[in-house]
């Protein structure tokens, strides 16, 4: 579900709608128009996906509410769906009647709030930019505090986020650890797979949450620029999202079920 809890914005789906919506008023839109450019870039979903279409309308009234902007045609929308019993259902189909409680319990307080008065309009602030400054060919060692994890990366591409530049992609590179290789040996490491998905290269998409996780001499450092990957890879799979203090560990974990597969 790209969920990972049971609140309304422990979802992918959600925290991206969350995210559009607070970019929508940062660009000066007013609450109608705001909604709109959110109708129009969800317009792929709704209709089509019901799903989708109902975790949408709540999630956009729980964030029109959170700013003191909930518009009457989005809380109309959203309980009426909680009404229905929302998106419940999702969850005891993945077998868990404990979470599926958890979840109707949020719902019931979503609509409770909807209900009720609705707060002043706040006013919003852009987060502080905390985009790492790599370029495409990079290498990066990094490594874990206290040395009990290293690992070689290479920037492999980016991924745009609108207001806030972009954060970078990166492929796990196998390599042991100890002596950094020549800058002709990065190109003929092999990258290696995610222990998930086997036939996938491990891409790791770089977030930095805190300032004080962003890229430096504490986390990492560049060691060679330029350097092709030693195969291609494919844009689309720029998905998978690690923190750059799980990076060393992340791929030393794939580089441990890389050699179980080897030696099976």
């Amino acid at each position: 579900m790209g969920a990972w809890g049971t609140a309304i914005f422990s979802d992918d789906t959600a925290l991206d709608i969350r995210d559009e919506w607070r970019d929508a008023i940062l660009d000066g839109l007013s609450a109608e128009e705001a909604t709109t450019r959110l109708v129009k870039s969800f317009d792929d979903h709704l209709g089509k996906d019901e799903d989708t279409e109902n975790l949408f309308w709540m999630a956009l009234a729980a964030a029109q509410f959170e700013t003191g902007r909930l518009r009457p045609e989005v809380r109309d929308r959203a309980l009426a769906i909680i009404e229905a019993g929302g998106d419940v259902a999702r969850w005891r189909e993945d077998g868990d009647e404990v979470l599926a409680r958890q979840r109707e319990r949020v719902l019931e307080r979503l609509a409770a709030k909807l209900r009720g008065s609705q707060p002043k309009p706040k006013r919003l602030r852009r987060p502080p930019s905390l985009w790492i400054p790599l370029d495409v060919g990079d290498v990066v060692h990094v490594y874990e505090e206290g040395g009990e994890n290293e690992a070689l990366v290479l920037v492999v591409g980016h991924v745009d986020k609108p207001g806030v530049e972009r954060d970078s992609v990166v492929a796990a590179l196998d390599w042991e650890g100890g002596e950094i290789p020549d800058r002709d040996a990065f190109a003929r490491l092999p990258l290696l797979p995610d222990h998930y998905a086997p036939h996938r290269r491990l891409l790791i998409w770089v977030t930095t949450l805190s300032k004080k996780e962003i890229f430096g001499p504490r986390v990492g450092e560049v060691v060679a620029k330029g350097v092709t990957p030693s195969e291609p890879v494919d844009p689309e799979l720029f998905a998978h999202s690690k923190r750059w203090g799980l990076v060393a560990s992340s791929v030393h974990e794939a580089q441990h079920h890389a050699r179980e597969r080897a030696r099976a």
